[in-house]
């Protein structure tokens, strides 16, 4: 029976991949993927896509109608039960499987111990890890996140890295990776503009660390979701691909300024790539799935000046009579802001109080479920320095939001899409394939490993099979 690493590759589509080898026939992605099974997938999810949505469907088989998650925070008790994911039901009967930074995997299992390793996403509530000597490297990995906004805060929590230093001979990470970091950090203060690359090197350091496990524990299933790329595509599609847009709006010297920013985040993809080929090389047993849950395509080409943010929700919510002691705050990424309201009345009554916000000529939007909020804000070149509340004017910084100034001027250039990639390496198989099958749903990638495992289908899972993973 074969074993799984199960690369999760955010939002890329082949039109990234295919540009990427075209621009670089030397390297591991480009000499290999014509070897590789190549599948694209289409998200059958309803309404917006987000990877929140789209990534619950690939790990348990069954849409966003069926599974409902849609935000970062939602208690999944419930849900666990009714549709697990595919490392549950591996773990549930014995197979030991191993994760690290998937969607979705905030708090940590009660039976940790049943699985290889298991670090949760990197909006986690806290830094507990599976094994414990992660928890530096987690704690660390947290407070970045929070600091990578849509603009790079180029401070660093130096708690949490001297931490991390300590740890650094147990957790596998590189003498490489620390000089590429130290070559970030120079040439950021050379060309500031470059600190936009920090996003890239949280997954460098996580898949050291990965890698390492992988080899340490040899897991028959593990995972590894990287969001380097698809952050880089979202803000920088339309200097890559500026043929894509029939109205473009942004200067030559931004285009040719962030042209090269998607290439280096893939730069760092294919590395990733070339180390897993290496070891499943040197361990046949294994086949090393990527998969995007959805891809990304072009949207427009415009400047952003300013996008608000929300600087302290207590204060936002205040303004709704919701004091600092009646709600907690929930994990979230700018520009949503998620939160539980502690009693059911309150948040009843925050609800009918937030159909009443306007905000530039248009209502508020956000999600409730029970006493769960997802608001969302991130409003662009917002010209008013004030909301509306039952149509009296309130002045954002008196409720705790910034018009925030953008850095690289940079819109979201492109956004979410159904249609994504998957590809398998077997290291067994050495023939050429360049076939491209399309049109294959995300539901039926989990009813696949669970085949290869010989492990009973669950009814509700799609009867669709990728004979790549499931043979």
């Amino acid at each position: 029976m074969r074993k799984f690493i199960f690369f999760e590759l955010n939002e890329v589509p082949y039109t990234v991949i295919d540009h990427y080898c075209q621009n670089n026939p030397q390297s591991a992605l480009a000499r290999l993927l014509p070897k590789c099974m190549q599948l694209e997938t289409i998200a059958q999810d309803e309404g917006e896509l987000s990877p929140w949505k789209t990534w619950p469907t690939v790990h348990r088989g069954v849409t966003n109608v069926q599974h409902k998650i849609h935000d970062f925070g939602e208690d999944l008790s419930q849900i666990d039960q009714q549709y697990p994911t595919i490392w549950k039901i591996l773990a549930d009967n014995g197979k030991k499987p191993g994760v690290f930074a998937s969607m979705h995997t905030f708090p940590m299992p009660k039976n940790y111990q049943d699985y290889s390793f298991f670090i949760p996403d990197p909006f986690a509530g806290d830094s507990h890890s599976h094994p414990k000597n992660i928890e530096p490297f987690q704690r660390f990995n947290l407070a970045m996140s929070r600091k990578s906004g849509r603009n790079v805060d180029t401070g660093i929590d130096m708690k949490a890295a001297s931490a991390l230093a300590i740890s650094l001979p147990t957790l596998g990470i590189q003498p490489k990776t620390l000089t590429s970091i130290a070559g970030q950090l120079i040439a950021e203060r050379i060309e500031n503009w470059k600190k936009n690359r920090r996003r890239v090197f949280q997954s460098v350091l996580a898949f050291d660390i990965y890698l390492k496990l992988v080899q340490k524990k040899k897991p028959a299933f593990s995972t590894f979701f990287s969001n380097h790329v698809a952050s880089t595509m979202h803000r920088y599609w339309a200097a890559t691909f500026p043929e894509h847009y029939d109205t473009y709006n942004l200067s030559n010297e931004w285009k040719n300024r962030f042209s090269g920013e998607i290439e280096y985040s893939m730069h760092h993809f294919d590395n990733f790539f070339n180390r897993m080929v290496q070891f499943a090389d040197k361990n046949p047993e294994y086949k090393i799935v990527i998969a995007s849950s959805m891809g990304q395509e072009a949207t427009k080409a415009e400047q952003l000046s300013t996008e608000l943010y929300c600087k302290d929700l207590g204060k936002f919510l205040q303004v709704f009579g919701v004091s600092t002691e009646q709600w907690e705050i929930k994990p979230a990424m700018h520009p949503q802001y998620n939160f539980s309201v502690l009693d059911s009345t309150q948040a009843e009554q925050l609800d009918t109080a937030l159909k009443q916000v306007i905000i530039a000529g248009a209502p508020l939007v956000y999600r409730k479920k029970e006493s769960f909020f997802s608001i969302n804000f991130g409003h662009r070149n917002l010209e008013d320095s004030d909301f509306h509340f039952k149509e009296v004017p309130i002045k954002l910084a008196s409720a705790g939001l910034f018009n925030e100034q953008i850095d690289d001027e940079s819109d979201g250039t492109a956004y979410h899409v159904p249609e994504g990639c998957l590809f398998v390496y077997d290291p067994t198989e050495d023939n050429m394939k360049n076939t491209r099958i399309k049109g294959i749903p995300t539901t039926a990638i989990a009813p696949s490993f669970l085949e290869h495992f010989k492990l009973p289908i669950p009814e509700y899972m799609h009867e669709s099979r990728i004979e790549a993973i499931s043979k």
